[in-house]
């Protein structure tokens, strides 16, 4: 059975809304995650989810606590050192994903993309735009 040029044409195109999407939407959750001022709650939990699976000792919880808190800090300057490259990056492919679509589809991709950002990270803060992001 063979597919036409077309239906591979909106096959094509239908393949790579849906990725753009996941892609965005991961890429996004990942730059939030790692960007947002939560390290702190986030790291606490990780600490209490060790806790409770591995069933630590107080001096192991004290001591792993201890371990996350020296740890914190690099890991905040690793995340803001990524932040620049990985919002350009979606940026970039969701720019390239728009070209591919019609204005219908182009409409209903933003405000999906919109959307999304909004139900997992809340609205987005006011501010100036990062370089070379448009």
């Amino acid at each position: 059975m063979s597919t036409s040029p077309r239906a591979a044409a909106a096959l094509l195109v239908i393949g790579a809304l849906v990725a753009g999407v996941v892609l965005g939407v991961a890429g996004d959750r990942a730059w939030m995650h790692i960007h947002r001022q939560q390290h702190a709650p986030r790291l606490d939990r990780l600490v209490e989810h060790l806790d409770h699976t591995l069933n630590l000792t107080p001096q192991q919880d004290e001591t792993v606590k201890q371990i996350v808190e020296r740890h914190r800090a690099r890991i905040e300057a690793i995340a803001a050192t990524m932040r620049p490259q990985m919002r350009q990056e979606i940026e970039s492919m969701n720019a390239e994903i728009e070209k591919v679509l019609n204005p219908e589809q182009r409409q209903k991709f933003q405000s999906l993309s919109q959307r999304m950002r909004q139900r997992h990270h809340g609205p987005r803060p006011a501010g100036p735009p990062l370089p070379g992001v448009h």
